[in-house]
């Protein structure tokens, strides 16, 4: 199942993407990437898993729906879900919240999407050394 490394491969563009983005100051494309980063991401495991994923830009909806298959998932990566996922319409929408987006905030974000990067490592390795 070829197709899951498809979104896996995007997800860790746009994390590449955040990272560059903060070097360059623009904390809200950051924010934004690294949130698109997790939601590709946790796509990507679910699509290893199952093969489709929930349509939806929620983090905590895919969370959730990985924790449905099993999938020991922490309150910690709940939380880095939870910041991340307002960035989707904050950080691309003038006015929609945030006022204003700062190096801070931006590293904030990327700590955010590593959480959720370590735990679809940990996903997709274990699913590797499944038989079959």
């Amino acid at each position: 199942m070829a197709e899951y490394r498809e979104w896996l491969e995007k997800a860790l563009v746009f994390l590449e993407e955040a990272r560059d983005d903060v070097g360059r100051g623009r904390y809200w494309l950051a924010c934004f990437h690294a949130q698109q980063f997790a939601e590709l991401a946790l796509k990507a495991v679910l699509v290893r898993m199952v093969g489709s994923y929930p349509f939806t830009h929620s983090l905590v909806e895919l969370l959730e729906a990985l924790e449905a298959l099993g999938v020991e998932v922490g309150e910690d990566t709940y939380t880095a879900a939870e910041a991340l996922e307002k960035h989707y319409t904050r950080a691309r929408y003038p006015g929609a919240g945030l006022a204003v987006y700062n190096r801070r905030v931006a590293e904030r974000c990327l700590a955010y999407a590593e959480a959720i990067r370590k735990l679809v490592e940990r996903v997709l390795e274990a699913a590797e050394e499944e038989p079959g």
